[in-house]
């Protein structure tokens, strides 16, 4: 079953209920974290005896997260032993969003989802991860701007690291992309004054009653409405990740697309519910249970959307420059591209 309509916490409880009890894999588009864990906590040992693959998150919440991450992890592998210290994701994009997305962001402000006794729905690792010792400084989300000299650009809080964040960090539980693990996820403003606004909203966001005011009045999108067919044609994504292991080797890497929020959602989730279907036998971990797409799919899902058309790619060039020289060159190609739409 492949689940499109959210908010899931309103839609979908029963029917994942039903896939936990008749093993009967289960994806979806969810953002949703707190809801993914109530689920996981209310039928996780029911999915696992049965058989049942449940793996949310599956669009772009966070596919091009925790798959880019494999990717990265498994190339800097490739050439050295030393255990993965931490990624950084800088989410490049160009398009809209839906009115779908913002009922979930309004149902999760108003109406959040109950957990077991003691548990804290804006915990860093909700759905596991935590490394030796506890949460980090370094684990908390970026909450101001700044330039990159590096990558001669301009960095900001990404809307969405809250969630994809913790996917990443349950797929190093499963995956033991290294002990002292670190990940951050920020995005690639167009310049100074859009990235001191993207952190003024991260620091002060939009309350509910102000949202849904907006929405009433036509200046935010309605549920059911979205970016044009135009405008879905001229967007692009690019998730670029600065790999480092614990010896500080770096490697560079990007998940590259076309419109996130609706055509390589759509395609995302499709082409992990037809792994599960034709190449159950190749995934690493489709035995059943609540998984994250890299930790049940992997490499089998990697090689079914770069086929699709959503490439990942390791960055080198003949003069074996820095990882960030090279990230920054990924920036300017997407710069330049968007210029041309």
């Amino acid at each position: 079953v492949a689940g499109f309509a959210g908010p899931f916490v309103k839609y979908s409880d029963l029917v994942v209920e039903a896939c936990c009890k008749y093993g009967t894999h289960w994806v979806d588009i969810s953002g949703e974290v707190p809801w993914s864990r109530s689920c996981a906590d209310r039928w996780g040992d029911k999915a696992r005896a049965n058989g049942a693959c449940i793996v949310n998150h599956c669009g772009y919440d966070s596919i091009p997260s925790d798959l880019g991450v494999l990717f990265a992890a498994n190339a800097l592998r490739s050439v050295s032993s030393s255990p993965v210290r931490i990624v950084t994701n800088y989410q490049i994009g160009l398009g809209g969003f839906s009115g779908g997305s913002l009922q979930t962001t309004l149902a999760g402000l108003t109406h959040p989802v109950v957990l077991s006794n003691g548990v804290d729905p804006d915990d860093l690792f909700l759905v596991g991860g935590e490394p030796k010792g506890g949460p980090r400084d370094e684990d908390k989300y970026l909450m101001e701007a700044y330039h990159d000299d590096d990558l001669g650009a301009w960095v900001a809080p990404f809307g969405m690291a809250n969630i994809n964040s913790r996917v990443v960090r349950r797929s190093n539980m499963f995956l033991k992309y290294g002990e002292k693990f670190g990940y951050r996820e920020v995005q690639i403003s167009s310049n100074e004054k859009q990235a001191k606004k993207a952190a003024k909203l991260a620091q002060n966001p939009t309350p509910p009653e102000v949202m849904q005011k907006l929405i009433e009045s036509g200046r935010l999108p309605k549920p059911g409405e979205g970016p044009s067919p135009q405008l879905r044609s001229r967007s692009r994504f690019v998730t670029l990740l600065i790999a480092v292991n614990e010896d500080g080797q770096a490697l560079a890497a990007t998940v590259q697309g076309g419109e996130c929020g609706y055509e390589e959602t759509a395609k995302m989730c499709i082409e992990s519910a037809l792994a599960l279907v034709y190449e159950n036998a190749s995934c690493p971990n489709a035995k059943g249970g609540f998984l994250t797409p890299a930790s049940c799919m992997g490499n089998v899902l990697i090689n079914r959307l770069h086929r699709a058309g959503i490439t990942f790619s390791v960055l080198a060039d003949s003069e074996g420059r820095k990882a960030k020289v090279l990230g920054k060159r990924a920036i300017a190609d997407f710069n330049q591209m968007v210029a041309r739409l």
